[in-house]
């Protein structure tokens, strides 16, 4: 796992009415946004959404361990690469698999050291006619040295040998208990993967002989998040410079089409900490069943199903 990765022109005011406490709020309604587009670039980065972490504690990270039914009916689990070997207790990380999404679940004493509630939410970036190379770049609505200027190369360790798998590009952002990235992924890595060539990368080829159709869980539909006000800034932002739509405003709260998710961004001064709050899922079949484990719930309704993290912040701090 990478580092764990972490202008304002007019886009941005009419994405952000929040402001500081006291200070005017902004009026998003007298934006024109397509003057706003045509303004800017059209040569953009696609994105798609990858997969997200989250670290909880030890008791919820225990009842997903020992719930056998849960693991052998909700969707495939794993302990990750390079084997993909099953989860077992003495792994302190899980990662749940879909068709092209996944979800990573990290214990409270994971080998990262990251603290109960923290997350980070994955995307992956393709240039139109660009194959993959370690000097590309994301292509933003335009240049925005803030935005998106650091970078990491990310390796994994296949058959003996270092492989070069994405290179993840963030906004640095000290301190975020919420971070970003968005990843060129090498198509080279699924040869050594699987053992066949790859002209292209894709979330499906990664996740392929894994992921487990007679399961549940599919893919993911949306992710609600609940930010502290530079987060909140931040995050609106690079979906922006992406030219990630608004699809829809209310108050505070702003649901971005973010590739083949929703991203529901919500800004609350009353938190500690940036934090995922909920994750709705697609299922392969309907399921009507709400389980417990631990902080964590999941409510399944239909083909639908809402993991529901409130209770795991409430009762558990930085």
């Amino acid at each position: 796992m990478i580092l764990r990765i972490t202008a304002v022109t007019l886009f941005t005011l009419f994405l952000i009415s929040c402001q500081r406490k006291g200070q005017k709020e902004y009026d998003p309604s007298i934006i024109d946004r397509q003057k706003v587009d045509a303004a800017l670039g059209q040569d953009i980065s696609k994105v798609l959404f990858d997969h997200l972490y989250v670290v909880v504690d030890s008791t919820t990270y225990a009842s997903l361990n020992e719930n056998n039914h849960w693991k052998n009916t909700y969707g495939a689990i794993d302990s990750g690469l390079p084997d993909f070997a099953p989860m077992t207790e003495s792994f302190s990380t899980c990662y749940l698999r879909g068709h092209q999404h996944y979800i990573e679940i990290l214990g409270p004493n994971n080998r990262f050291n990251e603290p109960v509630g923290k997350s980070g939410i994955g995307f992956s970036l393709k240039n139109e006619g660009e194959h993959f190379h370690v000097g590309m770049k994301p292509k933003l609505r335009k240049a925005k040295d803030s935005l998106l200027h650091a970078s990491e190369i990310v390796k994994m360790s296949l058959n003996g040998e270092e492989q070069t798998w994405f290179k993840a590009f963030y906004t640095p952002s000290f301190g975020t208990s919420l971070h970003t990235w968005y990843g060129f992924y090498n198509p080279g890595f699924l040869d050594h993967l699987h053992n066949q060539k790859h002209t292209s990368y894709s979330r499906e080829k990664f996740l392929e002989g894994i992921y487990e159709n007679h399961k549940l869980f599919h893919s993911i539909k949306s992710i609600r998040l609940t930010c502290t006000l530079n987060d909140f800034r931040r995050i609106a932002q690079e979906l922006g410079y992406l030219k990630c739509k608004l699809i829809k405003e209310e108050n505070e709260v702003y649901t971005i089409k973010s590739g083949d998710i929703n991203i529901v961004i919500e800004f609350s001064d009353k938190i500690e900490y940036s934090r995922i709050t909920q994750i709705t899922c697609n299922l392969n079949k309907k399921d009507n069943t709400t389980r417990q484990l631990g902080n964590l719930t999941i409510t399944n309704n239909g083909k639908v199903s809402i993991w529901d993290f409130n209770q795991l912040h409430k009762n558990n701090s930085y």
